[in-house]
């Protein structure tokens, strides 16, 4: 039972972060049972972390929780636990997956982060397409509401990067080091699978 005013969560993620896109499918019902606010905050999550100076993906896995054949498996067991689709994009998706992220930051720019952020997480993770080009990021825009030259123009635009690098700034400022991570009132969650202790704390904490 929800006590208390409503919360703000900060929800730091990346669109090719499998994770973040297994967490942002269970946003709608812990928004819904405990009444708490999410404000979308697009990034890129290697930039987050090289700037830190700490990147796992950089190296060598530092644990098996790193091994790519036993993070696949476990997404994959999320996503049938969630009922959700899962492609998995490697090997798969072509291009520059930092693009990705900021075409999510320049929907948020236009007032849009949610609606641009699902829809691309859409395209990514429950389809099989290998590219997804400016063209139809533009068209993804447009079936959001957002007008296609403005958008155009924002996938672009200095402000989208320097809004990206606010994103970065907050995580960072915030403790986070990695994606997806929620932050209210100077408390982080990290990880899909910490959801659950996140949704008790937004329950009971006045």
């Amino acid at each position: 039972m929800k006590r208390g005013g409503v919360k703000t969560v900060d929800f730091y993620f990346g669109l090719s972060s499998r994770y973040s896109y297994l967490a942002h499918t269970q946003i709608d019902a812990i928004a819904r049972r405990t009444g708490a606010t999410f404000v979308w905050k697009p990034l890129f999550s290697p930039d987050m972390m090289n700037r830190r100076g700490q990147n796992p993906f950089a190296v060598a896995p530092p644990s098996g929780a790193y091994d790519v054949d036993y993070r696949l498996r476990d997404v994959r067991r999320w996503a049938a636990h969630y009922g959700i689709p899962y492609h998995e994009i490697d090997g798969r998706l072509e291009g520059d997956r930092r693009l990705f992220s900021l075409a999510a930051v320049a929907g948020a720019a236009l007032g849009k982060a949610e609606e641009m952020s699902r829809a691309i997480f859409a395209a990514l993770f429950q389809s099989e397409r290998r590219t997804l080009t400016d063209l139809e990021l533009v068209e993804l825009a447009v079936a959001t509401g957002l007008d296609a030259a403005a958008y155009a123009q924002a996938l672009t635009a200095p402000e989208t990067e320097a809004l990206h690098d606010s994103h970065i700034d907050e995580a960072i400022a915030a403790g986070a080091f990695g994606v997806p991570t929620f932050v209210c009132k100077g408390n982080l969650w990290f990880g899909n699978d910490r959801l659950v202790l996140m949704e008790e704390w937004l329950s009971t904490s006045r």
